[in-house]
């Protein structure tokens, strides 16, 4: 029986197209108003806003000690300054806010884009082209499984994954349905809260849903509630254990980086 289930939702989130079914989402009435006129500044105060709740709201306990902790150290990595005295993060929200402003998120929050300041600093071409590459540095073997999604555009489901990943709208509505698929599962199946799920969704872009899953299901079953602070906890428990292991030293610091890089976005514009 369980079995069957578990494949039922699969089914689920396999098929489930992208709606706008958070619209009304709890964290949408603390967001400066997105209008038409959405200002390069105004964008910023919502990211910061936007991350800022979903920390606040998600982390209590040991886990909001161990994430301050984590989030003191890699403050440094984000606020540094290049050659020209700029920041590539900063530069890459710029760059991308023509774009950004006028993009249908289909309900998700504006914290997403910060996945792609983050990880390719918004260039098309950079990346390995047989691994992590484009915009969103999605990875050949995600991106031809997106391509078999009916409901994704045929200029997705037809084209060449590398084309594809240079593609500033391409990639982006890819990258959207790839987290689409992780935030359905942690809210409507796991039914996590509403910032727990967007938390787990970006630590999963980054570390994969099955470890995050795998790791969820330890805090279960030693008897602790399921939720991002106790998830968080111990994920950082786990990196002390294997300090060397770069997958999850990066686990560990991809969303305090978020934050960072969030807040650093509304202070400087």
């Amino acid at each position: 029986m369980q079995r069957l289930l578990l494949s039922f939702m699969l089914g689920l989130i396999i098929m489930a197209p992208l709606s706008h079914a958070n619209d009304k989402a709890d964290w949408d009435t603390i967001l400066p108003a997105k209008t038409s006129d959405l200002t390069l500044k105004k964008l910023a105060e919502r990211h910061a806003a936007l991350f800022d709740y979903f920390v606040k709201n998600s982390l209590q306990g040991k886990g909001k000690k161990v994430f301050n902790k984590v989030k003191a150290k890699v403050a440094t990595n984000m606020r540094w300054l290049n050659s020209a005295r700029t920041n590539d993060y900063n530069e890459a929200f710029k760059r991308s806010y023509p774009f950004v402003s006028t993009y249908d998120l289909k309900g998700m929050p504006d914290s997403i884009f910060l996945l792609a300041y983050m990880e390719s600093q918004w260039h098309g071409k950079r990346g390995n082209k047989s691994a992590d590459y484009g915009y969103w540095q999605m990875v050949p073997e995600v991106l031809s499984e997106l391509k078999t999604l009916p409901y994704l555009p045929s200029k997705i489901r037809g084209g060449h994954l590398n084309k594809i990943r240079e593609h500033e709208l391409l990639s982006t509505q890819a990258a959207q349905a790839h987290l689409h698929r992780y935030h359905f599962y942690f809210a409507k199946v796991a039914q996590y809260s509403e910032t727990d799920s967007w938390l787990l969704t970006f630590t999963a872009f980054n570390w994969g849903a099955g470890n995050v899953k795998r790791l969820m299901e330890q805090v279960v079953n030693d008897g602790l509630e399921a939720n991002y602070s106790n998830f968080y906890y111990y994920l950082y428990q786990l990196y002390q254990k294997t300090p060397d292991d770069r997958s999850l030293r990066a686990a560990v610091e991809y969303v305090p980086k978020l934050w960072h890089l969030a807040q650093l976005i509304h202070e400087v514009n």
